[in-house]
């Protein structure tokens, strides 16, 4: 029993003893704290270096771009600086990258719209484009270009185009015609060994009437002497007047003649002309009255009550 103790009673201070001297100090020193470095407004190098000697490590977290600070140097830190950390935390930095660049696509093969709108979503432009006759492609798509796909360039980058402008037709070429009058634009067609095609008038008050506007082919597109060359000629909208607004004019014509005449106006010799009418029936309604009442004292004078006349009538007609 005393044997078990005494072993019992020497684990115990072994136990205290390695807890003392081996696991306290390692657990002092692991959760040592110290003090976060300013590390913006320096180059991530030097950052880096400052970091390690203070008993810190260093990430790269983000890129931030703006031309207007150098290449490297730090935006942004997390921990801020002066805060007091463990030993051996981490520092996330953000670095800027200069001025932003874009990668170009690859244009080859689309058409015009499309490499237009490819290239605005990058924050890049068309260039100055050249047109090549080529069978390889359709007219208005995208042939080569001079910036290859893949390369990094600044924003707002103009990119250069060579695009088709469709197969080669003939040796000749399509002259321009728009802003020509439309003689002007026929003879320039039949000089040009061209032939006169389909055209159409279009409503446009922004030109003067007999302009061309608009032309197909377009110019400097190739052409032989059996190509046909629309044209697109500018004329003047014509109003129409409504019925309504025909009627209202007459009406007001009407009022101006009737505003020089000094006899009655018209709507009223007309009401005039209507009392008559009345008043003629009304007298003629009162003479046929009269002559009624008269025919009967006619009648009443010869059948009087009483008269011998009266019962030789009514004796002729017993008999």
């Amino acid at each position: 029993m005393l044997k078990k103790l005494l072993i019992l009673f020497g684990a115990l201070v072994l136990v205290f003893i390695v807890f003392n001297y081996v696991v306290m100090p390692l657990y002092v020193n692991h959760y040592e704290t110290v003090k976060v470095p300013k590390l913006t407004g320096i180059n991530f190098l030097e950052a880096k270096e400052i970091v390690e000697k203070s008993g810190l490590d260093i990430k790269q977290a983000d890129v931030k771009y703006d031309d207007k600070v150098p290449i490297g140097q730090i935006l942004d830190q997390n921990p801020p600086p002066d805060v007091m950390v463990k030993s051996g935390r981490r520092v996330y930095v953000t670095i800027c990258g200069g001025e932003q660049l874009s990668e170009v696509p690859n244009l080859k093969g689309r058409s015009l719209r499309d490499a237009k709108f490819a290239l605005e979503q990058r924050g890049l432009r068309v260039g100055e484009s050249v047109r090549k006759n080529t069978n390889e492609f359709p007219a208005d798509f995208v042939v080569s270009q001079i910036v290859q796909p893949g390369s990094k360039v600044k924003r707002n980058t103009a990119i250069e185009l060579i695009v088709s402008d469709g197969p080669l037709v003939g040796d000749l070429k399509v002259p321009m015609l728009i802003g020509k009058n439309l003689e002007e634009a026929k003879k320039t067609i039949t000089d040009s060994k061209l032939k006169v095609g389909k055209i159409t008038y279009q409503t446009n008050n922004d030109v003067p009437a007999g302009q061309i506007v608009d032309q197909y082919p377009k110019a400097d597109k190739s052409a032989n002497e059996s190509t046909s060359v629309e044209l697109f000629v500018a004329r003047k909208k014509v109003v129409i007047k409504t019925e309504e607004e025909e009627t209202d004019m007459s009406v007001e014509g009407n009022a101006d003649l009737n505003a020089g005449d000094k006899s009655i106006p018209t709507n009223k010799k007309e009401e005039s002309t209507g009392e008559t009418k009345k008043e003629d029936g009304a007298t003629e309604k009162k003479d046929k009255q009269q002559d009624n009442s008269k025919e009967a004292d006619k009648n009443k004078d010869k059948i009087a009550p009483g008269s011998g006349k009266e019962k030789s009538t009514t004796g002729d007609g017993q008999n």
